[in-house]
């Protein structure tokens, strides 16, 4: 394993020389929330590399919200680089990666963001109550998928090389990095298995199912007509828990005329809660019911999935449940589903 040591003065350093290669974002600490904005030196004290999942998941840079699909069409010609990636972001990559970078048809716009993107990985230093990832065979720190990581230890970063892009920069700006000694690696690990521990408390407390025990169980609940009904009595079908959900992907196209810029086609971001994601020419829906639409949401993350990918498209991450303004949590479902009997929880 190739491990170095940066210090966060010879970081900030380094952000800077990358700038004019690089369209570079980094997390700051807005209160008790972490997002991501473009790197500013000015802003050192802000920025955050430790600290816990950010507010947007990796997939607003690599696929936006909203994007003009015209080739040639990006803002700015800069390869992304993204600082401070957790690991629930990461795990997200291989279904995003599967929509759009296979099959029949690839999206160009999609897989060009996603080959030239750096990332630049971080751990978690700490676990919020509505992290899982341990439950959905995820971890709070990165295993896989990044270019470097960076492990917060005191006055200085443990970096981890996961990469040919990673080795080059290490290689390139070799004075920033040094050599770290045994305790460092060992510091790291035990800064780790404190947050794993944290996480398991909050699966423990909560009783949440890991992926053994929810493999099959959403599927057999389908008709279970009285727990989705109940569920989505509180949906306000704002779309919220898709648009933070780092693994859902789902799109809408659609052209519009501009007196300045002209016709042009535009991809943007849909939600199954929608009562018009399903419609079709004639305006036939066949999830015409909330109750369907919410049903179809957990059935593609824990059953469709699990059999096409051998994925379970959930990672953990806790976001649906802090955006959702009507209360249902994730967890609550997925025991539901479990254990075959729902029963409403008392807070909803």
């Amino acid at each position: 394993m190739n491990l170095y040591i940066i210090s966060l003065k010879d970081l900030i350093d380094l952000l800077s020389r990358l700038q004019p290669e690089y369209s570079i974002f980094v997390p700051y600490r807005k209160g008790d929330r972490i997002q991501f904005a473009p790197f500013d030196p000015a802003r050192e004290r802000e920025m955050e590399f430790g600290g816990v999942r950010q507010t947007q998941p990796i997939k607003s840079f690599i696929s936006p919200s909203r994007e003009i699909v015209v080739d040639g069409c990006r803002k700015d010609p800069r390869p992304l680089f993204i600082a401070g990636v957790k690991g629930c972001d990461l795990q997200s990559l291989k279904l995003q990666d599967h929509v759009f970078g296979s099959g029949d048809v690839e999206d160009p716009f999609y897989t060009r963001k996603r080959k030239e993107a750096f990332i630049m990985a971080s751990d978690c230093a700490y676990a919020l109550e509505t992290c899982f990832c341990l439950a959905m065979d995820g971890a709070p720190y990165p295993r896989k998928e990044f270019d470097i990581c960076l492990s917060p230890a005191g006055s200085y970063l443990i970096v981890e090389i996961g990469g040919p892009k990673g080795e080059e920069l290490v290689k390139k700006y070799k004075t920033f990095f040094k050599a770290p000694s045994r305790q460092d690696a060992e510091a790291r690990d035990k800064s780790r298995q404190s947050v794993a521990n944290q996480v398991s408390e909050f699966i423990r407390q909560r009783r949440t199912p890991d992926i053994k025990a929810v493999r099959g169980a959403v599927k057999a609940s389908h008709d279970n007509t009285t727990m989705w009904e109940d569920l989505s009595s509180t949906c306000v079908e704002c779309g919220a828990c898709n648009l933070a959900c780092p693994t859902c992907h789902c799109f809408l196209l659609y052209d519009e005329r501009s007196a300045r810029d002209g016709d042009r086609r535009v991809k943007i971001w849909d939600s199954c809660l929608y009562k018009t994601f399903a419609r079709v020419a004639g305006g036939a829906n066949p999830r015409r019911h909330l109750y369907e639409r919410l049903r179809n949401r957990f059935d593609k993350k824990f059953a469709f999935f699990p059999e096409v990918l051998d994925y379970f498209a959930c990672t953990g991450c806790g976001r649906c449940i802090e955006a959702c303004p009507g209360d249902i949590d994730i967890r609550e479902v997925l025991k539901g589903a479990v254990s075959g009997k729902w029963e409403k929880p008392p807070h909803r």
